[in-house]
């Protein structure tokens, strides 16, 4: 196979990834909303959630990929601090305001946060959005707005929690690309996870704002939990990291716009929401999106977005 064939298989291959990333982390509100119905909080199911992840994947980085390197030093801090500050705050805004508004209404409001990340990419890292994300973002976003445009119970408190999480996410997605692509996956993903369960842990202790904490009641909410904790974790994250060490961040952000159409058609499935004529246009703009973005991005010569940075080349 020529080197050419092998860079668009490469590509696509890093768009299909982040769109299964976000297929799996589409169904999170579904799990999370079984254990609030459990007798769970957001910060109960956080601490569970991490408190469960964490050691189940390093387990598996122990048995699977002994032979890797662990990171010392600047970049061990780093990719610990992503997890304990990045992924611990963005999870505690987007499941805080699950709990205050509707699901599909939170996916949309967050999933501004592909402008903010091929933006902040632009000035952190110097990767120039090409005319063609720009129309991509522009499209995805007007597709998302259309898909959940009918969901009402916004409140202010809600709305800002959410918009704090897409920022909060938008740094962490795009300064974990200059540091994660030196380490394989796993390991990298192993030491973001534990950040954010001692990040958990220590709003635990902490408790700021008299912050409270309420575990699932029985063993069908801590299924949910569990169900989080893996598929809603562990697989999505380590989904998204590759698909940026393919494509880079930016492009990653964009395809992974694709979660709201997930959320929605979760909904649609199991929570009796009815489908309209907005939410389907809708949907067939993201999807759209996604395929004139994975047709872009393999048509791109070697001097891409994932060349500018190392070796290469993460959500609620």
């Amino acid at each position: 196979m020529s080197s050419s064939n092998t860079r668009v298989n490469h590509r696509v291959m890093g768009i299909a990834l982040a769109v299964l990333s976000c297929s799996l982390y589409g169904v999170n509100p579904f799990f999370s909303v079984n254990a609030f119905d459990d007798g769970a909080n957001s910060r109960g199911l956080m601490i569970a959630r991490f408190l469960i992840a964490a050691p189940l994947l390093l387990a598996y980085r122990l048995l699977a990929v002994r032979g890797a390197k662990w990171p010392q030093g600047r970049d061990l801090v780093e990719i610990f601090l992503f997890g304990y500050l990045g992924f611990t705050f963005q999870s505690f805004f987007y499941f805080g305001a699950i709990e205050r508004m509707d699901s599909g209404l939170v996916s949309v409001i967050f999933y501004c946060f592909p402008i903010m990340a091929v933006l902040v990419s632009w000035w952190l890292l110097r990767h120039r959005p090409s005319k063609v994300i720009g129309f991509c973002l522009t499209a995805t976003v007007a597709g998302v707005a259309l898909a959940a445009g009918e969901v009402t119970g916004a409140e202010t408190t809600g709305v800002a929690l959410t918009l704090a999480g897409a920022l909060t996410y938008t740094f962490y997605v795009v300064l974990s690309s200059r540091v994660m692509p030196k380490y394989d996956g796993i390991t990298g993903l192993t030491i973001i996870l534990f950040g954010a369960m001692f990040g958990w842990l220590t709003l635990w202790v902490i408790r700021p704002f008299n912050m409270q904490v309420q575990f699932p009641e029985s063993s069908h909410g801590w299924a949910n939990v569990a169900i989080v904790a893996t598929v809603g974790t562990i697989l999505p994250m380590g989904l998204f990291f590759a698909a940026m060490k393919r494509v880079g961040p930016g492009p990653t952000s964009v395809a992974s716009t694709f979660e709201p159409v997930v959320t929605i058609a979760v909904g649609i499935a199991f929570l009796d929401e009815r489908l309209t004529t907005r939410s389907t246009v809708g949907a067939i703009l993201v999807i759209g999106a996604v395929v004139l973005l994975t047709v872009s991005e393999a048509r791109r010569d070697v001097g891409s977005l994932t060349n500018a940075t190392p070796g290469g080349a993460a959500h609620n």
